[in-house]
């Protein structure tokens, strides 16, 4: 049984939709307390206000014809009016004495109040009303005393009273009834509270399994909207695409991780053979020196992709440095061009260059020189022999817009938005080039050129060629530039 009570409480007032439930009962309370005594006040001044109307106008009645009336006529009179009247009739005289009584006696001693009463209405009080028990008691008697004049001069006084027990029952029935619905609103109420809270939570235990289910491993796991709670939907559609980027984060990080241990692993396999192999038997130094520049270019390769990882970590965390430092965009990039001269002759692939002189922008040179190594080494890979790589810029406001575009087989459309991706090539095929053939060059390039506050994309149909665009700031609209431009303005000495 006490196990019961305390799953009880627990339940009632220690869950949101308990609490609820016993809140909507309290302000029910609270409303129908209220109004019943407001109800009770308003019907008894109303009752009590009419009942004594009837008194005083019984009162008026009876001392009129008594007024009228001689003395010898007056018991003929009070006997007639008591024969009709429901209640107490008393006629009291100067001295005290009951002259006639009909019902309770009124004018005893322990009638303090009715007593008070009588000396009033002889003082020259016209009507005086008085009441000998509690408004609530059935026993109760709403009681009129009205003087009788003869000849200007009060000689008794007449008493009516009449009984409130009718009224006492009708207030009891009353509240019998309004309690028993009170009760029933209460109760309905709470049930109506209760079923709300319920209804209102069921998003909330829909949204706790989902989060008990994401941090079990579960990250597919996503919570539907019900269309009708706004303020619900909107914590739903934040919540899943939180659950989307954790999902996608979680998914590019195990890739991540899955891809460099691939092409990390490789490169360490060959090496640790090439090792053994030359540990097996002596060699002559030739053979050792051709096996350490072989070693060494397989360090190497895995140096470029350690590096690679290092530079896209250092960008994930935000703490990939770019100097701010004037470039000089235009001659940065027939550089980059011609050094890829040689190795596109080697194809027959020619190369079209048409950048205007004057383009600075700021940040890191050597970052910015490896973007476009990149580019141009990527349209080398995929374009074809005796076909064109166009290289050009364009300034345009206070941007400029470089352009690498081959004549390959392009990209599909649903490669596109994965191309800029980590370890993702869009022929699905690991190449054993050194530096970018791990399949991070286009990942850095984008993390570089955001770095740079710029953008970069593709534009690319199968089989028309591909079109990487580069934006970037000109350095005209770097606020550090444009300081320290003007610094060495005024810092130059005049003639």
């Amino acid at each position: 049984m006490k196990i019961k009570l305390n799953s009880l409480y627990n339940h009632l007032f220690r869950t949101f939709r308990g609490r609820l439930a016993m809140s909507y009962i309290a302000v029910e309370f609270m409303i129908l307390l209220i109004a019943a005594v407001l109800i009770y006040s308003f019907l008894s001044v109303q009752i009590y206000q009419e009942v004594d109307e009837e008194l005083f106008h019984d009162a008026e009645q009876l001392v009129e014809s008594l007024e009228h009336a001689p003395k010898e006529a007056w018991p003929f009179h009070l006997q007639s009016f008591a024969t009709h009247y429901r209640g107490v009739v008393q006629l009291v005289n100067r001295e005290g004495a009951i002259l006639f009584n009909v019902g309770e006696e009124l004018a005893g001693h322990d009638k303090e109040d009715v007593a008070h009463a009588i000396l009033d209405a002889f003082s020259g009080n016209s009507t005086v009303f008085v009441s000998t028990r509690g408004l609530l008691r059935q026993d109760n008697l709403r009681v009129a005393v009205m003087p009788i004049r003869i000849q200007n001069q009060i000689i008794s006084v007449a008493i009516l009273a009449r009984t409130t027990s009718d009224i006492q029952k009708f207030f009891k029935l009353l509240y019998m009834i309004g309690g028993a619905l009170g009760l029933l609103s209460m109760l309905i109420s709470g049930l109506v509270g209760y079923r709300m809270a319920r209804r209102s939570l069921r998003p909330i235990n829909d949204i706790t399994d989902a989060a008990q289910a994401v941090s079990n491993g579960d990250l597919s796991r996503r919570l539907k909207t019900s269309g009708h709670d706004q303020e619900i939907d909107v914590l739903i559609e934040s919540l899943n695409k939180m659950f989307v980027c954790l999902e996608d984060n979680f998914n590019s990080q195990k890739r991540f991780v899955s891809d460099t241990s691939h092409e990390l692993r490789h490169p360490i396999t060959i090496l640790k053979g090439e090792i053994e192999v030359a540990l097996l038997q002596e060699r002559s130094p030739e053979e050792y020196k051709a096996l350490l520049k072989q070693l060494f270019a397989i360090s190497n390769r895995m140096q470029h992709i350690v590096n690679d990882m290092l530079t896209l970590a250092q960008a994930d965390a935000g703490t990939l440095e770019i100097p701010q430092e004037k470039v000089d965009l235009s001659l940065l990039l027939q550089e980059v061009g011609q050094d890829h001269l040689m190795l596109f002759s080697k194809r027959n692939i020619h190369l079209e260059m048409d950048i205007p002189e004057n383009l600075e922008i700021m940040g890191d040179q050597h970052r910015i020189e490896r973007v476009f190594y990149n580019l141009l080494n990527n349209a080398f890979r995929y374009a074809p022999e005796a076909s064109t790589v166009t290289l050009s810029a364009m300034s345009e406001g206070e941007r400029v817009i470089i352009r690498v575009a081959d004549q390959g087989a392009g990209v599909s459309a649903k490669a596109r938005p994965h191309l800029f991706e980590r370890f993702y090539r869009a022929d699905d095929a690991r190449t054993n080039q050194q530096g970018e053939g791990a399949g991070l060059g286009l990942a850095i390039c984008k993390h570089i050129i955001l770095a740079h506050q710029g953008k970069i994309s593709i534009q690319s149909q199968p089989n028309e060629g591909a079109v990487f665009q580069v934006v970037l700031p000109l350095s005209s609209v770097n606020p550090d530039f444009s300081k320290r431009l003007q610094n060495i303005i005024r810092e130059k000495p005049t003639n």
